[in-house]
């Protein structure tokens, strides 16, 4: 007995495929993954989103251009201390003070020169004839006697010593001429304009009003002493005196330190004189 080709029972196996997957499975799991991914991106205020954003360019979002913080200001350098020594603040002893001390900014023979350059026709500076240490220059001017009355006569002297340095500074005048208000002649005064000038000491600042009108004033200050006064036997002689002496400790201590033997003598300054004077008479 034979047995039909190709049977086909009902029962027979199906050939094995693979599994089919749901859609809605892949539906849930990208609902899923979009809910993932939008709560990361949207967490902490979108920082996440904002990150991505700038990283691929997308300018979805506006950003406030924040200024770089302020560089911090380089700290102070502390102040440097100063030791003062001990002797900045003892009080000062009386044995080493000093003080302001006067000095001749000109020498005897420039000042003499100066003399000459306003008029007044002074030797020139050399050694006295009574003493060689003793240097100086000289005008003397004498007047013609009217009648009663004493004849003008002016004396002026220069005296230092051989280094230069000026002792003093004299003038006399007898019965000066003087104009209609009682003040003394341009010619002389021109004189006393030089002496006061050329040392450049401008404390003195009533000396040659005073005897321009022939008025007695006398001055001190620092070691100098300026001295105009009428004789009180002789009303018609006058004397003036310019003198430099350091007579208080303290002046003498600061003159010895500031010596010549020391330092370097001070430049002497330029005579200065007004061309458009007229000259005073000349020595007989």
């Amino acid at each position: 007995m034979s047995l039909p080709e190709n049977p086909s029972p009902a029962y027979a196996k199906q050939p094995v495929g693979k599994p089919r997957i749901p859609v809605v499975f892949w539906l849930l799991l990208t609902i899923s993954l979009s809910l993932i991914t939008g709560t990361v991106l949207l967490s902490n205020d979108m920082k996440h989103l904002r990150t991505i954003d700038r990283y691929f360019g997308f300018d979805l979002f506006s950003y406030e251009v924040k200024p770089p913080p302020p560089k911090a200001l380089p700290r102070p350098t502390p102040p440097a201390s100063v030791t003062l020594p001990l002797h900045a603040i003892e009080p000062p002893m009386a044995q080493t003070a000093s003080t302001f001390l006067r000095t001749w900014r000109i020498s005897g023979a420039a000042m003499c020169a100066a003399l000459r350059d306003a008029g007044i026709q002074t030797s020139d500076w050399a050694a006295a004839s009574f003493n060689a240490n003793t240097f100086e220059c000289f005008f003397e001017h004498s007047g013609k006697r009217e009648k009663d009355q004493l004849p003008t006569s002016i004396f002026v002297i220069v005296r230092g010593d051989a280094a230069g340095t000026i002792n003093n500074m004299r003038v006399k005048i007898v019965n000066p001429e003087t104009d209609q208000n009682g003040q003394l002649d341009p010619n002389i005064l021109r004189i006393f304009e030089v002496m006061l000038s050329q040392p450049q000491w401008l404390d003195f600042h009533e000396a040659l009003n005073a005897i321009k009108n022939l008025r007695d004033i006398k001055e001190d200050g620092f070691g100098a002493s300026i001295t105009f006064s009428r004789e009180v036997l002789n009303p018609d002689r006058y004397n003036f005196t310019l003198s430099l002496d350091a007579a208080s400790g303290p002046q003498k201590r600061t003159r010895n330190y500031f010596s010549d033997r020391t330092w370097l003598p001070s430049p002497e300054p330029t005579a200065e004189t007004n061309p458009a004077q007229p000259a005073p008479a000349s020595g007989q």
